[in-house]
């Protein structure tokens, strides 16, 4: 089960909008499992040199990839709360939250989530939360707390 506020999977949605047609990325990070800071991290563009050999789509509505500065700031910052990651998330602004092929080809840790939120029903977004191991996806319940 992923636990995290009802007011972070808002910002997620609000983040996934304010980005659309592209895919949002992000990363949730908090305390004992439950989910308290939120990370808006830039999707790269399909021009930008470190993804130019990754076998990825070139266009930001199909995928992400996360600005690896951005990230090492994220990662600096959940450092000095005392906090960790806990989950990555992006957005599917034309399908249903769930794991593309490339999403499981690039999910490489097992104890992560991955949150997908879906714009497909732009009056009515949605958040699902998976673990993928070793290419098997799972869906996790998201308990939304207050």
């Amino acid at each position: 089960m992923f636990q995290m506020s009802a007011e972070l999977s808002e910002k997620m949605i609000a983040h996934a909008q304010t980005e659309d047609p592209y895919e949002c990325c992000g990363l949730l990070a908090g305390k004992n499992g439950i989910a308290t800071e939120i990370y808006t991290i830039t999707n790269l563009p399909s021009d930008d040199p470190l993804i130019q050999n990754l076998d990825l789509p070139a266009d930001r509505t199909l995928r992400y990839f996360m600005n690896p500065e951005e990230q090492l700031a994220a990662y600096k910052k959940m450092r000095e709360n005392g906090t960790e990651e806990l989950a990555v998330y992006h957005s599917h602004t034309h399908s249903p939250a769930y794991p593309s092929p490339t999403d499981v080809r690039l999910a490489r840790c097992p104890d992560m989530y991955y949150l997908i939120v879906s714009l497909e029903d732009k009056k009515n977004p949605h958040i699902r939360a998976f673990r993928i191991v070793d290419e098997k996806i799972s869906e996790a319940e998201i308990l939304l707390t207050r």
